[in-house]
């Protein structure tokens, strides 16, 4: 089963960064994923995110 690799577009700065998490697709769509902290590598902001807000890409 392919994994999902979590992208996110950090709110302050705008580049998009990789989470390093990896989920299968199931347990995406399962999961709540709500108030997750992530610090952007470019601007180093700590920001929480949601589920909505994680870009997807398949590894």
């Amino acid at each position: 089963m392919a994994k999902l690799a979590l992208w996110l577009v950090c709110r302050s700065c705008g580049r998009e960064f990789d989470t390093r998490l990896r989920l299968d697709r199931k347990s995406f769509e399962r999961g709540t994923l709500a108030a997750n902290y992530h610090t952007c590598p470019y601007c180093g902001e700590r920001l929480t995110y949601k589920k909505a807000e994680y870009l997807t890409r398949e590894r």
